[in-house]
């Protein structure tokens, strides 16, 4: 436990993707209950279109880098058309960090740049710094992988997955989830932002058998027959996926994460030109966790719906560990590599056939970090 003073934090979240939002929410509201004084840098989105951010008072909104994106797949050129780099260098100059004693960084490009102007110590917590590592990856070419390794950079990188992958990768960082009063059948629920949600909505129209619940800011609300579409709000989306028997979503990584803790049935949809989210397939494809598919189509939701159990993994609490590992004040893979051995200790996979466990451990007992002091997690089984 942290017995000196108080850390004088800088927190920059990345918000193009809510998922950076609730795992940051997390570590910061426990930061702030052990006294630690936490500012914190946002952007990759307006203000007037964040919502719920009480916790993250108090906040500077920033431009930063975003990706533009339409019909289900990144545009290039609209991203680099809209990238302003001048601004962003003056808001890294301009921002005054004298007091600040640490940065942790959740893939987000300025709060790392204003550590590196100022020689300050950062830490990097996110599921892209897992790539840095040997876990299942595709899609990449030297460009996106230059991309993603200088997006955000820190001295410490700490990797978020659902495997350790023998390296020091921590498991997901997800909100303390209590299931509901049990599931509604045929309930799934929906949250595809990268999607046209005029061509969504009537594909989902034909699978008229069950019920979706999509969560969206660009359409009308209200019930559209066994669609019923609904603004953006934590506490309602929490509501209903925690009652919901099934989630169809981007291929992302909180929310899959949080439908996997809860045991739901997961079908993910990739964005198109994201390595990330098609690695991300890939990892959920090859550990039995869900189904992946290249285009939302009402026979795609069919198959997946009927398909067989998939397996289940329990994660520990990570973030009580984690905010002792800050205090503890040695940022360094030695330490990290103990961190994350002791929550992987804590884990365990739930394999719905004997079949799909000898699977999961071939396609995994490959994936190895060759290091002087290698790691040797056991995961129970």
């Amino acid at each position: 436990m942290f017995d000196s003073e108080p850390l004088n934090i800088l927190y920059g979240v990345q918000a193009t993707g809510n998922g950076h939002i609730t795992r940051s929410r997390e570590i910061i509201l426990a930061l702030k209950n052990r006294g630690h004084r936490v500012q914190t840098i946002v952007s990759g989105r307006a203000r007037e279109d964040l919502w719920d951010m009480q916790a993250f008072e108090p906040f500077d909104v920033f431009e930063g880098l975003s990706f533009k994106t339409g019909h289900g797949r990144i545009k290039i050129m609209d991203t680099l058309l809209n990238a302003r780099p001048l601004q962003m260098r003056k808001d890294i100059k301009d921002y005054e960090a004298e007091e600040i004693d640490l940065v942790i960084v959740d893939y987000e490009p300025i709060s790392a740049r204003i550590a590196k102007r100022h020689n300050l110590p950062s830490i990097g917590i996110g599921h892209q710094y897992a790539f840095r590592h040997a876990i299942p990856q595709t899609s990449f070419n030297p460009v996106t992988r230059a991309f993603m390794e200088k997006f955000a950079p820190v001295d410490l990188g700490i990797g978020l997955h659902w495997h350790h992958f023998d390296s020091p990768i921590l498991p997901p960082i997800i909100p303390r989830l209590i299931p509901g009063d049990g599931v509604r059948e045929k309930m799934i629920l929906v949250y595809l932002p990268f999607e046209d949600d005029t061509r969504l909505i009537p594909i989902l129209q034909k699978v008229d058998k069950l019920k979706f619940v999509l969560y969206t800011n660009s359409h009308a609300y209200g019930p559209f027959r066994n669609v019923f579409v609904k603004p953006l709000s934590r506490t309602t989306f929490r509501e209903d996926l925690l009652v919901a028997e099934g989630v169809l979503c981007n291929s992302g990584f909180e929310l899959p994460s949080e439908a996997l803790a809860l045991r739901k049935k997961l079908m993910v949809k990739p964005l198109k030109g994201q390595p990330e989210q098609v690695s991300n397939a890939l990892a959920l494809e090859k550990m039995s966790l869900g189904m992946t598919t290249k285009e939302i189509t009402p026979e795609a939701i069919l198959n997946w719906y009927h398909s067989t159990q998939q397996d289940q993994i329990i994660f520990p609490n990570v973030v009580p560990d984690l905010v002792d590992w800050i205090e503890w004040g040695q940022w360094d893979n030695a330490s990290l590599n103990l961190l994350a051995k002791e929550l992987w200790s804590r884990a365990k996979s739930i394999h719905s056939t004997a079949e799909h466990s000898s699977e999961y451990k071939k396609n995994y007992t490959a994936a190895r970090v060759e290091a002087s002091s290698p790691l040797s997690f056991n995961l129970s089984t």
